[in-house]
């Protein structure tokens, strides 16, 4: 174990100590989901938006699953995604080719900085821990723009239209593009923000663009 490691285990069992774990469904100490409530997650069907892409989301929005997400964003409590995606993977079999490589939904750097992190980096970054794939910055949102919260599926498109673009110097594109990648982000709603996302990706050749989340909101 070097250094680095080390002090990130020393830091998890002091916050454990101060801070400890609790159930977002009961309120059990140990787990942020515990066995009891994780048979009450309402889980969803493999969603397929239009070829080539297969957006796959695991649970429904809601319930835990929406507290979960939550307290990730708005708690700082990053520390639930490796049980989230630990949880996921035992439910859907991914099925990606042996190339594939994972990036993520970017966030407005202002805004990022000012969270300190972007949870759909953070999922993409455990998804490729535990699938053994690489994980890289693809793309970058170059300008801000007005939240997608209590938009409709016409405004949401036409909000995220050309906000994003190839992340520089991540995507060199002097190179031989990637072949298949898997495009992550945390929640999935009209698939707008994700769409957007994968036109400009399709624009280097990749053959094939996967979409993964943690949850898909059904109602809006």
């Amino acid at each position: 174990m070097n250094l680095t490691e080390l002090s990130t285990k020393l830091k998890d069992g002091l916050l454990d100590i101060l801070l400890p774990r609790r159930c977002l469904g009961c309120g059990r100490e140990g787990l942020y989901i515990c066995k009891d409530c994780e048979i009450f997650l309402s889980e969803i069907n493999m969603l397929e938006v239009g070829p080539p892409t297969k957006i796959m989301s695991v649970w429904e929005y809601e319930g835990i699953i929406e507290k979960a997400i939550y307290k990730i964003k708005f708690d700082g409590c990053y520390d639930i995604i490796e049980g989230l995606v630990e949880k996921a993977l035992e439910k859907i079999e991914l099925n990606l080719p042996e190339d594939t490589v994972i990036t993520y939904v970017p966030m407005w750097k202002k805004k990022e900085r000012q969270r300190g992190f972007n949870q759909s980096e953070l999922i993409a970054r455990q998804l490729g821990a535990v699938l053994r794939l690489a994980e890289h910055n693809l793309l970058e949102k170059k300008r801000d723009n007005q939240s997608q919260v209590g938009l409709n599926p016409k405004e949401r498109e036409e909000n995220v239209k050309g906000v994003f673009e190839l992340s520089k110097p991540g995507f060199d594109q002097t190179k031989p593009g990637f072949r298949n990648v898997l495009l992550v982000d945390d929640v999935y709603t009209t698939g707008a923000t994700m769409n957007e996302c994968r036109k400009v990706l399709k624009k280097t050749g990749i053959r094939n663009i996967y979409g993964f989340t943690i949850a898909k909101k059904l109602r809006i």
